[in-house]
């Protein structure tokens, strides 16, 4: 099928998923697929979710911190998905970002045939030609709660797929995929795909194979093992990233050898 056949039946065509997508919504431009979702979701009965919500366009996209996410029209997988997951306790939460990291790192890995990777918390990282890497997508969290439950969850996705920011906009060196791959990427096929992958880990979640998620997250995270510096409120860290805990947070080992526990910041690779 074409790239630019983005309308339910194209994208539910034969795909088999088991949890979701069970309503689907396509349009050619909004401010954001996020808030689309989010105006989307009262109306929605339990039985009509998760909501897919896909954008050729979005006006006023968003990455975390609040930082503008721009694309030119149909150069980008731009989707949110919006859950009511009663089964997950709130704190717990985080492990839909881990779910969303990891099918897409699969999905990516097997529509370009690349070596996709995570830079934490949430930025897909692929290959440059000098050896390095550069970042090809972010992922972006939402959720409400209350009385010890959550109400709802919506994960927003900004793949670059044949376009990206030139390098003196951004704070991390930026790809497409088709430019990473050498070739043009398919956006309906990489949709497809990331929706089977994250079908088969949503499974897996609401039956509570929480471990195995994570020990996939943590495996895909280049950031493991290398000098990185993290921007904080308070100032910049430098140090050895050694590990991530069961909540997500970084755990980074400073030159003094002092522990930090990271719960967000921006991360800038230096080294192995």
């Amino acid at each position: 099928m074409g790239d630019d056949v983005f309308e339910p039946t194209a994208i539910l065509a034969e795909l088999r998923t088991a949890t979701l997508p069970r309503t689907l919504r396509c349009y050619a431009q909004v401010g954001s697929t996020m808030d689309v979702a989010r105006q989307l979701l009262p109306s929605l009965a339990d039985d009509e979710l998760p909501l897919l919500v896909q954008a050729d366009e979005q006006t006023g996209g968003r990455g975390r911190l609040g930082r503008a996410w721009v694309a030119p029209p149909g150069s980008a997988l731009l989707i949110s998905l919006a859950l009511r997951p009663a089964w997950l306790q709130p704190e717990r939460a985080i492990s839909l970002v881990w779910m969303a990291g990891v099918a897409l790192c699969d999905a990516v890995a097997e529509q370009t045939q690349l070596d996709a990777a995570l830079k934490w918390p949430n930025d897909l990282l692929l290959p440059t030609s000098d050896g390095g890497q550069a970042k090809a997508a972010g992922i972006l969290l939402e959720a409400s709660s209350g009385g010890g439950s959550l109400n709802w969850v919506i994960i927003g996705m900004g793949v670059n797929v044949s376009a990206a920011p030139p390098t003196a906009v951004t704070r991390y060196p930026a790809t497409s995929l088709s430019a990473a791959a050498g070739r043009p990427v398919d956006r309906l096929g990489l949709l497809r795909a990331l929706l089977r992958h994250l079908d088969a880990w949503h499974s897996r979640l609401i039956v509570g194979d929480e471990q195995a998620l994570f020990d996939a997250w943590r495996g895909r995270l280049h950031t493991l093992g290398r000098t990185v510096t993290v921007q904080l409120p308070q100032g910049t860290i430098t140090g050895r990233a050694d590990d991530v805990d069961r909540s997500g947070a970084l755990i980074l080992r400073d030159e003094a050898g002092a522990l930090h526990t990271i719960t967000t910041g921006d991360v800038g690779i230096l080294s192995r």
